[in-house]
Order: C-alpha cells, then structure tokens, then sequence
C-alpha cells in the first residue's frame, strides 16, 4: 500500500524588511508599453457592475446543440441552438437552475438547482420531469454525470438513521427513466470514486480519520485499501479508469504540484501530465466527452497555459490559442463542435465561440448586451481597449521565497506617478488568477487614476501545496503580512508607485489585512479599506469552530484538523494572533480607515467588528463604518455593491489624492443614511458636492 497525504482546498472565507527584486527587464516593458498607450476615459461606477445575461452554456457531447440560461437570477429562462444553422428556441419561461449539464448520450438536458435535479428531453422524445430532490437533510448533491451509461447521473448524500439523525454516507447512480442503483454506502464521507467501462463501482474514496483512503473493489464487492491520504496532500481520484482500467488521479503525490498521475500496479504513482513551466497546480481538466477521460489540462499560474494530453487534441488546442493569445480558454469539446470560452485581464465579460475542428473556422455566438445591476436594464460591456492590462510581477521575499502577484496600471500614465493600491484578495487560501477581469474592483481602481497590485502571498493557492503551507499559520502580523509589504516596496522599488501614497484595500482576509497594515505598517499605508474583517482572526476562528459554518468551511475534513493542518490549530500561535490582532493594539491605529460589514455574516462576526470600531471611535481615530443588516459574509445585492465602490473610491480619494468619484445618487445616498454607523472626518452622505480634493499625507 501506498502512503501519501492529502489537501482538501477548503476555502476559507476568513480567511518590514527591503525585498530583494528590482524589476526586470519583461517587467520594465510592460510597464513602457502600458505608458505608450492612449489614456483610458473615465467610466460610470455602475459599468464595473454589470452582469452578464447569459450564464451556464453548455454543449451536447456531439456538438450539435447547446443550452443556456438566460436573463437575471430571479427570471431566468432556458434556451436550446443547434450549432449549425437554426434558431435559439426558449424551451423553459423560468427556471431555477443553476447549473446545466448533458447525459453521456446527449438526448437529455440536466437542469441542476439548488432543490432539484430535473431532466429535459432534447431530442423529442418524450419523458421530461423531475428525477431527484436535492439537498435536504441529507445533502444530496450531484457528485458528475455518469460517462459509462447513456443517461444517468451520480449521486452523493448523507444516510440519516431512523430518527433523522446523520449517519453514514451512500454513492447511488440515478438513471434518467427513474431507476436508481445504489453503489456503494460508507462510514466516512464519500470525496470520490472511479467506473469502470462497465459501470461497475471499482474504486472508492472516503474520509477516514485524519486523511481519506482510496480503496479498490472487486467483481465480489470486496474492498482493499491502496492507498492512505493524510490530511494535506492531494489526490483526487477521476471518476473514470483509464481505457486499461487503471485509477487516474489529480494529485501531489511526489511534488508540490498538483497533476495528472496513474496508480501503477505495483503501488507507485506515475506522473502522466502537469505544468511544463513548474509553477502552478492543474486549475482545470476537460473531459473527453466520448470516454470520460482528461483529455485537456489547464494552468493559471503567472499565466494562463493548456495542453491536450494526445497530439491531435493538442493541434486543435494550438490552433485556438493562436486565435485567442493572451487569453484563458474553457474548452466544451464535442464531436462535431468545440464551445471555447473567452476570458481575459482587460476583458469584463466571457465571451463564447464555436469552433468548427474540420474547417478550422470559429464563430462567436451569444452575444447579448449585459445587464444593469440595479434594474436590470441593458447595458453594455466596458471595452477591452480602455481597459488596464493585467502584469505578472513576481518578487522575492527577505526569507529567499519566490512569490507572485500582479499589477494593473492605467493606460497612458507615468506610474511612478501614481498613488498605488495594495488589493489584498480572500481566504487566506485563494488567489489572484492569472488573465482573468475579477469582481472589477481592480480596473475601477485604475480607471479611477491608481495603481494596483495583487499579492500571491504565500497561503495562497494554485502555485502547490509547499506554496499554500508556506505560511505555516504566521497570518498575525508575521510572514504573511511582511510578504505582501515586502511586495509593495518591491514595486516601488520597480518604478511603480508614489511612496508617500499608498493604500491597502481587500476582503474577508483580505480586509484583516487592511487592518493589520494601517496598525502596523502605517509608514507605508497611508489609509485602509477593510471590507467583513475579523478584526481578531484567532478570536474568529475559535467562533466559527463553535458554529455550523465550520463544516462547510473546512468539508470533509473536520475544522479542527484543518486548522491544525495550515498551521492553526496550536494554542501558542493563537495567542500570538491575537496579541498581534487589529483589535488588541487599537491605540496603534491612527490612520483613516473605512469599514464596511454585514449584519447577516456567519463567518466574520459583526460583535467584533463592532467592538473594533467603537475602540477607534473612543480614541477619536478616523473610522468610517457601514454595517448591512441584511448581508451576509457577501453582498451581491447591485445597490450595496456600487455603495462599497463609492465608499472605497471617496477614502482613497481624500486620503491619497485620487480622482473625486461620482456623488451618489438619491438611491444611494438613502443606502447610506440607513446604514452608514459611523461616518469619517471629511465623509458627506447627503450633499450632492464631491468631496474636496486633498493631497495625501506625507507626513
């Protein structure tokens, strides 16, 4: 039997020395080439909101039709298009679907909401209804379709005992005329399984203790262990065997990258395919619609990067990268057509184009305007053109770490000019990707006259699991914190950036981060936006560990052990947190700072929040607080978000000199009359005049 250990990338919604990098040369050009261009006009705030109108396209495994739901959350519609000639057809007026996916034989259309899986005939047969609830107490949940029956999915839930009570788990495939075939049933959560060519459940993962066991089983139902996962590493197991009927995984096993390996007989696992470049984890694997197989491997490192795992495959994937260069691809591949999605930096929407492998010939499809946030009007996509480019940049830390982020600049500006913008993202176990638009806080920023940058701090993910441990739990105002510092001084140092005005924004951890670097850091950080921060995250997590939320947040591994695992879960390294947390060193703050909350959130708690806030107003600091009683750890309601924009835009513009934004409207300026807790020294609500311009302080 094999040993290894296993991660499981839960991510976590909480989640001073001089660097050692000067710029280098790619860098420096980048930097001339964003300067050469034509300076980019100012755009409503509104426009960095907008959403898309299409959502969850999806292609027949032949190629030959493909669905969509179109229109806003709460009135979506389905549509059906063959991919040749023909008309779009609405097929469903609304729907609560969430997610669309195609039986193995193309003839039926899985509509997958949050309560139900509902099969649609496709091919005018008839027979369309509903298969399955979902979710419920036991969680039921589509786990993939099943790619060795015609129609039919896989399912996992929870087995609850006959007082309700939850027990243990069942894998069970369920066929599209009813039947339903139960497979296999554990102790431990089911995380994965594998079929055979005919349909036989031959491999099986389950939760066990501190790890997950991958267990191969016989013709007889007899089940033996080949290989223990230990909390950490990762090896997720493909749910179909290989065309030799060996287990195929997703796994670190080996390395630090994540990639694509087979289990040989003899126990070893062998390496199959992963980034040439020896930087980043598989982000994305694409099946072979016929077999089931990987057949496409994706990489978003510093840049977004694909192979095709056999020599035609990765003709075709050449032929579209060489249509799209800088962009990230999704690739629907099916037998008659190809669905290729289209994403990039300075590009706000994706966008959705056919490819005709025969003819070499694409088609872009599915072009339909945007949505307004606020009413749902049509909109327009910003344009790619007037949009900032996003930069690779990559620094070494005062330990000797290699790390990587990157930097949006505007167009047509001298950036050592700019006020810069330290953007700190989530998690901590998440990260910045490569060639990819965002939430759009980033190009609102720039368009507004700054400088941007996003840190990969080590603790972030998709550059392998010795990246994302790294951290080893120092998230206090440590090492962590001095990466994204020495990272900012990297790029002043690179010629980006005015020292003297320089601010930190970001979310969830994120905002932690903005707390933490205006406490401790505040020579460097001339104002702080903290959006749903713990202002003590030691204190946080001992408070989730009593609630609901740390079982989805840490799923399947119970949250002690995964906080155990990233460093955590030792009592000395809390206490230090919190000796070093926003929240205990309050007097320390004396820069402004604007902090936006919800009064809904389960994962930040807003008695924390509260209690920080009221410190600083006690000690006469410069605080500004929003407190949303409706909004949880997210806000994605089109009112609050714009609000936060505005709010983020009007701190960095009287603190750092930017540009004055937009007044707010009377929809707006009511939003913040009714949830506005505190308001800052120079902050105006209720006047339709922009703040006054101040330069920042040098001091």
């Amino acid at each position: 039997m094999n040993s290894c250990r296993l991660w499981f990338g839960a991510l976590m919604a909480l989640a001073l020395a001089m660097p050692a990098l000067a710029a280098d040369g790619a860098f420096a050009d980048a930097l001339r080439r964003e300067r050469s261009r034509p300076a980019s006009p100012r755009f409503e705030r509104a426009a960095f909101l907008v959403r898309p109108s299409v959502t969850a396209v999806s292609l027949s495994p032949d190629g030959r039709q493909m669905a969509w739901l179109r229109g806003p959350e709460d009135g979506r519609s389905l549509w059906l298009a063959p991919t040749d000639a023909g008309e779009a057809r609405q097929v469903l007026a609304g729907s609560d679907a969430t997610d669309l996916l195609w039986s193995h034989d193309g003839r039926w259309l899985l509509l997958v909401s949050p309560r139900h899986l509902f099969a649609l005939a496709a091919a005018g047969q008839a027979g369309t209804r509903t298969l399955i609830e979902l979710g419920g107490p036991g969680g039921r949940e589509v786990m993939e379709v099943d790619a060795t029956s015609p129609a039919a999915v896989i399912v996992r839930e929870r087995v609850l005992d006959a007082d309700g009570a939850p027990g243990g788990w069942r894998l069970s495939r369920v066929r599209v005329d009813g039947q339903q075939e139960r497979l296999a049933d554990a102790v431990g959560r089911i995380t994965g399984f594998a079929l055979a060519d005919d349909g036989r459940l031959g491999w099986l993962q389950q939760v066990d203790g501190a790890g997950v066991d991958t267990l191969r089983i016989d013709r007889d139902g007899h089940r033996e262990r080949v290989l223990r996962c230990d909390a950490m590493w990762r090896c997720a197991l493909w749910p179909v065997l290989d065309a030799d009927a060996r287990a195929l995984f997703m796994s670190d096993i080996g390395g630090s990258l994540r990639r694509l390996q087979r289990l040989e007989p003899d126990g070893s696992m062998r390496p199959l395919a992963g980034d040439p470049a020896q930087v980043a984890d598989v982000d994305e694997a694409t099946a072979d619609p016929a077999t089931g197989r990987p057949t496409i491997l994706a990489y978003r490192g510093i840049a977004w990067a694909a192979q095709g795992l056999d020599p035609a495959t990765q003709a075709r994937v050449d032929r579209i990268r060489a249509r799209f260069p800088g962009k990230a691809l999704r690739f629907q591949p099916g037998a008659h057509r190809w669905l290729v999605v289209e994403r990039g930096g300075a590009q706000q929407d994706a966008r959705y184009h056919l490819f005709d492998p025969a003819h070499d010939r694409f088609t872009e499809v599915l072009t339909t305007p945007p949505l307004r946030g606020r009413d749902g009007g049509v909109a327009s996509w910003l344009p790619d053109a007037s949009m900032a480019t996003q930069l690779p940049f990559d620094w070494t830390a005062s330990d000797g770490m290699r790390l990587h982020g990157f930097v949006r600049v505007p167009p047509g500006a001298d950036p050592a000019t700019l006020p810069l913008v330290s953007l700190v993202h989530g998690g901590p176990w998440g990260n910045v990707a490569a060639d990819e638009f965002g939430t759009g806080v980033s190009q609102f920023l720039v368009n507004r006259g700054y400088a941007v940058f996003e840190p990969n701090f080590r603790g972030s993910t998709g550059f392998g699991r010795d990246y994302m441990l790294a951290a080893q739990g120092d998230f206090g105002n440590g090492r962590v914190q001095r990466d994204i510092v020495e990272g900012v001084r990297a790029l002043l140092a690179a010629g980006v950036g005015d020292p003297r005005r320089v601010g930190i924004v970001g979310a969830s951890f994120g905002g932690y981060s903005a707390l933490l670097g205006v406490t401790w850091q505040p020579e460097l950080f001339r104002v702080g936006v903290a959006l749903v921060p713990p202002s003590d995250f030691a204190w946080d997590i001992a408070w989730i560990t009593r609630s609901t939320e740390a079982n989805s947040l840490s799923s399947p591994l119970p949250f002690e052990l995964w906080m155990t695992q990233v460093g955590l879960g030792d009592r000395g390294t809390l206490q230090r947190m919190h000796d070093e947390s926003p929240l205990a060193n309050a007097t320390r703050m004396r820069r402004p700072l604007t902090i936006i909350a919800g009064g809904d959130d389960q994962r930040v708690a807003l008695r924390g929040v509260l209690g920080y806030a009221a410190q600083l107003k006690h000690l006469d600091r410069d605080v500004t607080l929003l407190v949303d009683p409706a909004a949880g750890h997210s806000n994605e309601r089109p009112l609050a978000r714009e609000a936060s924009l505005y709010l983020i835009a009007d701190a960095l513009h009287r603190h750092l000199g930017g540009m004055a934004e937009t007044p707010p409207d009377p929809a707006m300026r009511d939003y913040l009359a009714a949830n506005l807790r505190l308001s800052g020294d120079a902050l105006t609500t209720a006047s339709s005049a922009s703040p006054a311009t101040s330069p920042a302080d040098a001091r």
